[in-house]
């Protein structure tokens, strides 16, 4: 069958950003790839208008169109200085036609600038970046083409029903549209053919018995491929894929696929990666996603706009349920510009979407009572317009549940609420989280848990106690708009805690199991997946970072990712907390907590190759033991229950220093060709290290080579506060001249090291 050839415009752009010089750059790009991270006032977060042109040549029997996965904030396109489209939203893809037979510049301008009456709200807690931020795509028809293929795949009575509906761009008598759908093994299940009568065809297809069904642990996908000739000549060719399942979210939960309970157990993702911004290469989102499904994930919030095609493609190959949300994001409500613009978003992002088997929620918006960007308007205002969206949504895909988070007087609007919960980080204690939950479920009949966790900074690990004070008993855990970025007000983690990755793992480890235990619970998703970049927390460790994460801005692992692994996942774990954790100071006598993280069976624990018994309780599994100064190796080995082995070695240096008071800087050098990866500790006046009071370090370099900064990430930040008294940078491309690194800090003297 006939298939429509696809090209990625990737190179050949020339790129200005204001009156700054042109450069050449590749899509995806945006403007904020690096900027973001950086705490010069001057350069840090561009908004703005950056243009984009390439030159392009169209034939004369084809009809040409370019497809832009997104253009953030706002678009408008120019072929040879000519308007030819524009878009509104940031988020969803949109297309243009060029002229046929032609050569000539197309231009796109694109504008991130503030825009209050265009969701999201500039008071996210994300960075609205600027760029055509997903891939730029051309592709010829012939005179007709297929503008959209709207599919709906229903299950009923153990047959697979498949609603087609072909969209056309011109009607034309002799028109006529094949079908081929073809099974997850590769057989032929439907071929059809059928006249094409107006721009909207509805296309009877057989149906398909015993389908085989999509769920998380076994995404069967159907492909469908379309095509539309004119007395045989053919003109267009679409592909898509599709999937049938079954669901059912009851009032008072728990939630079912195919029939059988799944409790869903999900996190977040932002579009964002250290160095490039939104603009995610398509290898490092797949990676990103192949990290969620190992630590055992079935089920996330695509936070808090659309993303692109490959994510949803993703989410339907690997399985993961979808809520896929609209850009509606604090702020309030604007005027009819607003309005206008919000639902043409929605409009377009269920006829992009709906076929994705993985979406089951489309989420109406997110925290909107928070302050409003509109003083004329009303909280009234805000409610009026949800429920006339969520209509809306309901005309559009009738077979898909309505979502909203935290804004308790919507709850009554849309099918699945989430209330805020914080329990253990924003408000309240986490041991607590049953209580709050249990109420939550008790007021909301479908609840969904979304926005759990605790900010980590990797590398800070201690055994408690991690608040200087107890927190005091509650059962309201919701957070209050401002407490996530002030110092003020009543006493909580987030605010007078350490930040440390473990604490993050006791908060967890509770707040998994209760989610696990809680009779008929429908799920919940951690907040969020990867760390990402804000706008508004500045004075973070990593600043403008959101550290919840658990995985960094780069992908990699933290502690927190095996204990998700191990309390989710059939995968055997044993790992020792942590391989972050390089020193740890005590004081002598004092016996130190050492933890494995696990799922095994049982797990015993050498100290120098002397075993310190057994544990068989929990993912996190305590010894307290005597620990000798100096370099100690520890060997877990866990046991399953089939009986397989699985083990980790970690070797830590252990030092008595208790209460010592740091006086300078020690620093550690790695070589690695041309970069050198340079780690400095604060060390007391006998060169012991010190831990604690963590305090903010500057890097800087003089002579050849480059820092690795305004990555956000722990090892590519030019400003970084310590863990457990460490701070470490890469040093890249050093010259035969040499460099040298340079430290300045809150508390100690300046220090340079010559790194060649």
């Amino acid at each position: 069958m006939l298939k429509r050839q696809i090209d990625y415009l990737i190179s050949d752009w020339q790129f200005q950003f204001e009156s700054d010089p042109i450069e050449a750059v590749t899509t995806p790009h945006s403007w904020n790839a690096l900027d973001t991270m950086r705490l010069d006032d001057a350069t840090w977060f561009r908004r703005g208008i950056g243009t984009y042109t390439t030159a392009l040549t169209t034939k004369s029997a084809e009809r040409t169109f370019v497809r832009f996965g997104a253009a953030s904030q706002k678009a408008v396109v120019y072929w040879n200085e000519r308007k030819i489209g524009h878009n509104e939203g940031g988020y969803l893809p949109f297309t243009v036609e060029l002229p046929q037979g032609s050569s000539g510049i197309l231009r796109a301008v694109v504008d991130n600038s503030p825009d209050p009456h265009l969701p999201p709200s500039d008071r996210s807690d994300f960075f609205l970046y600027g760029g055509l931020t997903r891939p730029v795509t051309r592709y010829t028809t012939g005179p007709q083409r297929i503008v959209h293929l709207h599919t709906d795949a229903q299950v009923r009575d153990g047959a697979g029903e498949l609603g087609l509906i072909v969209h056309v761009d011109g009607a034309l008598a002799g028109l006529t549209c094949s079908v081929r759908v073809i099974d997850p093994s590769g057989e032929t299940v439907i071929v059809h053919e059928q006249a094409i009568e107006g721009t909207a065809t509805a296309v009877a297809l057989p149906v398909v018995a015993d389908p085989q069904l999509w769920s998380p642990d076994a995404p069967h996908l159907y492909h469908l491929h379309a095509s539309v000739a004119h007395n045989g000549e053919p003109f267009d060719a679409v592909r898509t894929h599709f999937g049938w399942r079954t669901f059912d979210f009851p009032a008072g939960g728990p939630f079912y696929l195919n029939g059988e309970r799944l409790l869903l157990r999900g996190t977040h993702r932002h579009e964002d990666w250290a160095g490039c911004a939104s603009a995610v290469s398509e290898a490092d989102t797949r990676a990103e996603f192949e990290n969620m499904k190992a630590c055992g994930m079935n089920f996330i919030r695509l936070g808090h706009y659309p993303q692109s095609d490959f994510v949803h493609t993703l989410c339907d190959e690997l399985g993961l349920i979808v809520w896929d949300e609209l850009p509606w994001c604090r702020g309030g409500v604007g005027g009819d510009l607003f309005k206008a613009r919000t639902r043409t978003m929605l409009r377009t992002m269920i006829a992009e979407h709906r076929h994705h088997p993985s979406i089951i929620f489309w989420g109406m918006g997110n925290e909107l009572d928070w302050v409003t960007d509109h003083i004329d308007k009303t909280d009234d205002d805000v409610f009026a317009f949800l429920q006339e969206i969520n209509a809306l949504t309901h005309d559009l895909d009738p077979t898909r549940l309505t979502a909203l988070r935290r804004y308790e007087r919507g709850a009554t609007v849309v099918a699945v609420y989430s209330p805020s919960i914080w329990s253990g980080w924003y408000r309240g204690r986490y041991q607590d989280y049953e209580l709050a939950l249990s109420d939550a479920q008790e007021k909301f009949p479908r609840m969904l848990h979304i926005e759990w966790s605790a900010d980590n900074h990797i590398g800070r690990h201690n055994t408690g106690p991690h608040l200087p004070f107890e927190l005091k008993e509650e059962r309201d855990h919701a957070e209050q708009d401002g407490l996530a970025y002030s110092t003020q007000g009543f006493a909580r983690a987030s605010r007078d805690g350490d930040w440390s990755e473990s604490y993050f793992l006791d908060l967890a480890a509770w707040t998994l199991r209760v989610q696990q235990e809680q009779p008929n619970f429908a799920g919940a998703a951690q907040w969020a997946f990867k760390d990402f970049g804000t706008p508004l927390r500045p004075e973070n460790p990593i600043p403008y970072i959101n550290q919840k994460g658990i995985v960094d801005r780069k992908n990699r692992p933290k502690t927190a990712f095996y204990l998700f692994q191990a309390a989710q996942t059939e995968t055997p774990v044993c790992h020792i907390e942590s391989h972050s954790w390089p020193v740890r100071v005590g004081a002598l006598g004092e016996k130190q907590r050492v933890r494995v993280i696990t799922n095994c069976a049982c797990v015993e624990l050498f100290l120098n190759d002397k075993s310190q018994g057994t544990r068989r309780d929990g993912w996190l599994r305590a010894w307290h033991l005597d620990l000798p100064e100096g370099d100690n190796t520890f060997r877990a080995v866990g046991t399953t229950a089939d009986g397989h082995l699985v083990e980790d070695t970690l070797t830590q240096r252990v030092v008595f220093a208790a209460g010592a008071f740091a006086t300078q800087w020690r620093a550690e050098m790695i070589v690695m060709g041309d970069d050198v990866r340079v780690t400095v500790q604060m060390v007391d006046a006998h060169e012991k290290p010190v831990v604690a009071p963590e305090q903010r370090v500057t890097f800087g370099l003089e002579g050849t080579g480059r820092l690795d900064v305004d990555l956000g990430t722990i090892d590519g930040s030019r400003t970084v506060s310590t863990a457990n008294g460490r701070a470490t940078i890469m040093v890249r491309d050093i010259g035969v001249e040499g460099a040298a690194v340079t430290v300045t800090s809150e508390f100690l003297p300046f220090a340079v090291w010559t790194l060649r």
